[in-house]
């Protein structure tokens, strides 16, 4: 009895360990900051011990445990390379990636993990990447405006880019790794580099779409990122706005109104719907507004290209993400009146 319970006592601490070990070992290797972590300045002292540099780490809460940032920097016999100076850290990034930070004494070769969430805005691009001081808003403004460098990049070009909107939904949205010392330029280029290579591997739509631009997919795509967020949804409402522009009705999308008032609720008021004067108002305008409203994922990109065909003309979106279609304006008043009001 007495041994079987040692064995048993035996097994737990070694599960323990393993676990330590393991949780450990993925801060130390895999561990990411999260998508909204803030950039932290931390400076190291001339001459400041590495105990003393691991504990005001822990203390700033950029690492969890200074104990085992010690541990991890002796294994790699790092303690006596980090260098006096100040640098920019995330709270939460893997203590390798740190460890690299604090030995290089240059920010130079360092990278940058930023997750570009579908559906952002380029603002809202710009605000993040200012976050983890990367650029600032003017330089974002530069490189993705209506003057932008990258006018001239292939795939603005074939996509058939007014030349008087900016780059607003040609910038995939992901997890991306950038060098500390990229400029905004740079990253913008990387970012449509990936939308290119996303949209070719996408091919090309043989239904309804098959007559747009990219640029005009891109719009398509944007405001179904912005209306709804299940792949199979998308798919349909694809079709339904796809149904709307060969009619002539308007697209009578809400969050294309957002996009102008910079609104942050799902829906808009109807003073917002009749008094927002803009031809980004697809209220008040039929056929697509001039370019994008947002970052689009490849879900919805891919509904454009490939619609799931239906016989609605009409949906609306709970607030708690329910999803009703109707096939005519009456259905579409009933469900209104059932489901929103």
């Amino acid at each position: 009895m007495f041994k079987g319970v040692g064995y048993f006592s035996i097994c737990l601490v070694v599960v323990i360990i393993a676990i330590v070990a393991i949780n450990q070992c993925s801060r130390y290797f895999w561990q990411n900051p999260a998508k909204d972590a803030v950039a932290e300045e931390f400076v190291v002292q001339d001459g400041q011990s590495f105990v003393a540099i691991a504990q005001a780490l822990e203390d700033q809460q950029i690492i969890a445990n200074a104990l085992w940032f010690r541990i991890k920097a002796e294994l790699a016999g790092l303690t006596d390379k980090v260098q006096a100076g100040t640098y920019i850290v995330y709270v939460g990034e893997d203590y390798k990636t740190t460890l690299a930070i604090l030995t290089a004494g240059t920010t130079e070769g360092i990278d940058v993990r930023v997750t570009i969430a579908e559906g952002l805005t380029l603002k809202q691009i710009g605000e993040l990447l200012e976050t983890k001081q990367l650029v600032t808003q003017a330089e974002w403004a530069v490189a993705t405006g209506v003057d932008s460098p990258l006018e001239t990049h292939e795939f603005v070009m074939a996509a058939q880019k007014p030349d008087d909107v900016d780059l607003e939904g040609y910038l995939f949205p992901d997890t991306y790794r950038f060098a500390f010392n990229a400029t905004a330029e740079d990253i913008a280029r990387i970012m449509l580099d990936t939308m290119a290579d996303r949209v070719g591997d996408l091919g090309r739509p043989i239904g309804d779409a098959a007559t747009m631009t990219t640029h005009e997919i891109l719009t398509l795509a944007s405001i179904i990122e912005r209306e709804v967020r299940q792949p199979s949804t998308m798919k349909n409402v694809a079709d339904i706005f796809l149904k709307r522009l060969d009619i002539g009705m308007a697209l009578q999308a809400d969050s294309t109104v957002n996009y102008v008032i910079e609104g942050d609720s799902p829906s808009i008021t109807l003073d917002q719907r009749d008094n927002t004067e803009s031809p980004y108002n697809t209220y008040k305008y039929p056929g697509l507004p001039p370019g994008p409203i947002s970052a689009p994922s490849a879900n919805a990109i891919d509904a454009v290209l490939n619609p799931t065909a239906n016989n609605y003309l009409y949906f609306l979106t709970t607030d708690d993400g329910e999803i009703y279609y109707a096939e005519t304006h009456e259905e579409h008043v009933r469900n209104k009146v059932q489901y929103l009001d």
